[in-house]
C-alpha cells in the first residue's frame, strides 16, 4: 500500500427519447482513479502543499438539506471530518489543480459527496468532480 488504477472509457445509460424512438442509449466518456490505502495511516506528507487550496464541496447534507454546495479550504473539510482523510483530500485538491490547468473555470466545478446508498462497499468516503456544461451538472 498504496496501491492506485486509473481507467477513462465510455459508459452507457438508456433514456426514453419518443421522438426518436422508443429508448436511446446515451454515451459518456468518464474517468476514475482508484487509490487504495492502509487503513490505519491514510496521510500523506504531501496533503500539507495543498491544504488552503479551497474547493466547491456539495456534501451529503448539503444535497438532502440546502440543496447547494459551498466553498471551503481541503484542510479544513479534512479537520472537520467531511472528507475523510489526508490522502483523499490530496487528491481531490490535485484534481481540482489539474483542471484549472487545463482551462476550466473554477466556477464552474464542484465536488459533489456520493450519498450513503451510492457508495461503494469498501469506500469509507468517495467524491465526484462535477462541471456545470450548457446541459447541466
Amino acid at each position: 500500500m498504496p496501491f492506485a488504477a486509473a481507467q477513462i472509457g465510455l459508459g452507457f445509460r438508456n433514456e426514453i427519447a419518443p421522438r426518436n424512438g422508443l429508448l436511446r442509449v446515451r454515451e459518456f466518456c468518464m474517468a476514475e482513479i482508484e487509490h487504495f490505502v492502509n487503513p490505519n495511516d491514510k496521510t500523506t506528507p504531501r496533503f500539507a502543499s495543498v491544504a488552503d487550496k479551497v474547493l466547491s464541496l456539495f456534501s451529503q447534507d448539503a444535497q438532502l438539506g440546502t440543496g447547494r454546495p459551498f466553498p471551503m479550504a481541503i484542510g479544513e473539510a479534512v479537520a472537520q471530518g467531511l472528507v475523510n482523510n489526508e490522502t483523499l483530500g490530496f487528491f481531490l485538491a490535485r484534481t481540482q489543480l489539474f483542471m484549472e490547468k487545463i482551462g476550466l473555470d473554477p466556477a464552474r466545478l464542484r465536488f459533489r459527496q456520493h450519498l450513503k446508498t451510492e457508495m461503494a462497499h469498501y469506500a469509507a468516503d468517495c467524491w465526484d468532480l462535477e462541471i456545470h456544461t450548457s446541459y447541466g451538472w
